[in-house]
């Protein structure tokens, strides 16, 4: 016969759910741990997109004076992917830190600002989309400068995939316990 399964509800052990009044969410901090390093990740992808765009822009051939233009603004799209990605990483810490117990835990503040953001990292990915896409046809598809801005492209869209649209969710994400037990504490309320 096997041992007894000491789990709580959705597969909790009793040491991640807090006590009643915890300002520390073990099973919150648990369950995001995954979406901090994708934003670690997908900073890393545009850190190296920064860097293929400025490569692409060195690289860019002097007989093509229209295409620069739009090789810049692909290195400042890449740029901006690169902000975002870091305000979603400062952002996550903080919330790491605050459902861990580390620091107070009013989020709300960081929420907006991480969800600007997320709204951001959908324009600065069309604009890389557009200008990594237009500098590498002007360029010339086999030119060093359009494979560089290819990969730039290719590394821009990892970053806001995985890092630009992880906004933060003050209260965990959906189906944690806590998160539950807020909801039914909020309706509660609501009907007295």
């Amino acid at each position: 016969m096997s041992a007894p399964d000491h789990r709580t509800d959705q597969g909790y052990s009793p040491e991640q759910i807090a006590a009643y009044g915890a300002s520390e969410q073990p099973a919150i901090a648990a369950r995001m741990a995954p979406h901090l390093r994708m934003t670690y990740i997908g900073t890393g992808c545009a850190v190296l997109a920064v860097v293929g765009a400025a490569a692409a822009l060195i690289s860019y051939p002097s007989f093509d004076e229209s295409g620069i233009g739009w090789a810049v603004t692909a290195l400042v799209a890449a740029v901006a992917m690169l902000a975002v990605c870091v305000i979603q990483v400062v952002v996550w810490r903080r919330a790491m830190a605050s459902w861990r117990g580390i620091r107070p835990e009013d989020l709300h503040a960081e929420a907006r600002l991480s969800w600007v953001a997320h709204a951001s990292s959908y324009l600065a990915a069309v604009v890389g989309l557009l200008a990594c896409m237009t500098a590498s046809a002007d360029a010339g598809w086999t030119a060093t400068a359009a494979i560089l801005l290819a990969v730039t492209l290719v590394l821009l869209l990892a970053a806001q995939v995985l890092a630009g649209v992880q906004y933060l969710r003050p209260s965990g994400p959906p189906g944690t316990v806590p998160t539950h037990m807020r909801r039914i504490m909020e309706r509660q309320n609501r009907r007295r």
